[in-house]
């Protein structure tokens, strides 16, 4: 791999990364509702979801797409079904949302986690986006596993980046409106 084809997938990943999706609404709305120290036990569980379907994508599931194009559709419509349910439950469950504002409940540190790594890999924009990006940055003449080695981290903190600036603009945001 070359250092100009690893910069290309940094600047490549962390564009992608910056388009909102499903996990980053729901790191947005959880920190709203249970602040930032505990979103960061959903966003662990997430970056092991993403870190599972670029790992997924790089062994094979671009090709398995490729060969049988209807895989693509029912991953689709699993993570549909997934992201009904989970909107169906906050819906819900909104008055439980208040209550952990307020204090007198909260998701403990495992469901936080469990939920984060269940939405990154039920995400079909994710799966949609790194079987379409992952595959060209792969060169079948090296080791899988190095080549991973090198990509999945920089995927990783690109995504974990965007998430630390998106709390520093709205510190930032909050502490112009205080002065």
């Amino acid at each position: 791999m070359t250092p100009e084809s690893l910069t290309l997938f940094a600047i490549t990943i962390f564009a992608i990364s910056m388009t909102p999706g499903l996990c980053m609404t729901l790191a947005f709305t959880l920190g709203m509702s249970h602040g930032y120290r505990r979103t960061m036990w959903m966003m662990l569980g997430e970056l092991a979801g993403v870190a599972t379907v670029a790992i997924s994508v790089a062994a094979g599931v671009a090709q398995v797409v490729q060969w049988k194009p209807e895989a693509l559709a029912w991953l689709t419509i699993f993570g549909a079904i997934y992201l009904v349910y989970v909107g169906l439950d906050m819906w819900r469950n909104a008055s439980g949302a208040l209550e952990a504002q307020s204090g007198r409940a909260s998701l403990g540190r495992f469901p936080l986690v469990l939920l984060g790594y269940n939405t990154a890999v039920f995400n079909p924009k994710g799966w949609a986006f790194l079987i379409a990006i992952l595959p060209g940055f792969i060169d079948e003449s090296r080791s899988l596993l190095y080549q991973l080695g090198l990509l999945v981290p920089i995927f990783l903190m690109s995504f974990w980046a965007l998430a630390t600036l998106r709390r520093l603009a709205r510190s930032e945001d909050n502490a112009v409106s205080k002065a």
